[in-house]
């Protein structure tokens, strides 16, 4: 056993009980991350998408990739 294990009393495996559902987590926020930056840049509500894909998962994820604008926005003219 190493010497963390035996410090937090963990098994070989004793860190994937808390590990998968960080990465989990963490994976999800950059799903997220992306999903509001990629509506906002293609003129759509960024805060929208995130919360539909945030609530809905996997099937948010699927309704933002099938309905999503075309292309970015035109940049504003000056």
């Amino acid at each position: 056993m190493g010497v963390l294990a035996s410090i937090f009393g963990l098994g070989l495996f004793g860190m994937t009980g808390w590990m998968c559902p960080v990465i989990w987590l963490v994976i999800w926020l950059l799903v997220g991350i992306w999903v509001y930056r990629d509506a906002e840049s293609r003129g759509a509500s960024g805060v929208l998408w995130l919360l539909v894909v945030l609530v809905l998962g996997i099937i948010g994820l699927i309704i933002y990739l099938v309905v999503r604008p075309k292309g970015p926005s035109a940049p504003p003219l000056i």
